[in-house]
């Protein structure tokens, strides 16, 4: 048959998708007042009756300072459930498997948007954005992990099948896995195990409040033209730690970072398939997590080739 592996069901924890294709996250800015709209349902609606198998919504902060853009949902706030719950029902009844993306951009927050410092590792500023960053505190550190634990308990009563942490693009958490960004000397950086503490804190919080039927994935980005950002050998030891863990059911490969803005948005002018290097590469490392690949791959033929 066409497409044989791509319409092939697939196992994560107790949903079974429809078939392989991610519907993947990404920013639309169709929320009002900091709540999903009706044009967002729709949106996303739209996508399920296409017959996605699963769909990534998009990023939302887990907390104030993690706000990036006008057009981000409420961080921190349980007004988001029902109006969550409204989305949830109308995709699902699609047959699609949807999750939420959490993330915290860490040194590259936008202040004029968050009204709130950018908190980062260690205090560097960013690449794209002059307000600059302060060294997280400890007493920081722990209402960031608990940001993400509510973030992903409101999905769960929100009717979301689970939620993708997003360690991509050098935001927080890959701004404490790169040595570049995380100069601490303390038990959040130095060693692989201190560096990735956050984020596999995180990931074991969530599941241990979401519950085990609930799907846990994580998000990161390959950069092989900066020289300051983590390598795919080095990203492949990172995740390895993870998966010997159990710390995620599934890895999404994207490209670029906020030190390129260029791969974000990838023109015509790229190849396809850009995560597949990193997959790649992920796929040999890990031995529990599945991963998948996104970025320039555009039609069904293009993951066999």
């Amino acid at each position: 048959m066409p497409y044989k592996h791509v319409t092939q069901p697939l196992q994560l924890r107790h949903r079974t998708l429809r078939n392989r294709i991610v519907f993947g996250a990404h920013t639309n800015n169709m929320a009002e007042g900091g709540l999903p709209s009706d044009r967002q349902i729709g949106y996303l609606r739209e996508r399920a009756l296409g017959g996605a198998g699963m769909i990534v919504m998009e990023p939302m902060p887990v907390h104030q300072a993690a706000v990036l853009t006008r057009g981000n949902f409420r961080p921190g706030d349980d007004a988001v459930v029902p109006a969550f719950r409204r989305l949830t029902e109308a995709v699902r009844a699609e047959g699609a498997v949807l999750l939420q993306q959490l993330y915290h951009v860490g040194a590259h927050g936008d202040a004029d948007n968050s009204w709130h410092p950018s908190w980062s590792p260690s205090g560097a500023p960013s690449w794209h954005d002059s307000d600059g960053s302060h060294a997280m505190t400890e007493a920081e550190i722990e209402e960031t992990i608990e940001s993400f634990v509510q973030a992903a308990r409101r999905c769960r009563e929100a009717g979301f099948d689970g939620v993708e942490v997003w360690a991509a693009y050098h935001a927080l958490l890959d701004q404490f896995w790169t040595p570049f960004s995380n100069t601490r000397d303390d038990r959040w950086g130095g060693s692989l195990e201190n560096r990735t503490r956050l984020s596999r804190e995180i990931l074991h919080r969530i599941r241990k409040t979401c519950g085990e039927d609930f799907i846990v994935g994580l998000a990161v980005s390959d950069e092989p033209d900066v020289p300051a950002a983590l390598g795919r050998e080095s990203l492949a030891e990172i995740l390895a730690l993870h998966d010997r863990e159990g710390a995620m059911d599934y890895v999404t490969c994207g490209v670029g970072s906020y030190f390129d803005f260029h791969k974000l948005m990838p023109t015509f002018l790229y190849p396809e398939k850009l995560g597949a290097d990193l997959a790649r590469v992920l796929k040999g490392a890990l031995t529990q997590a599945k991963v998948t690949a996104e970025a320039h791959i555009r039609t069904p033929t293009t993951p066999r080739r």
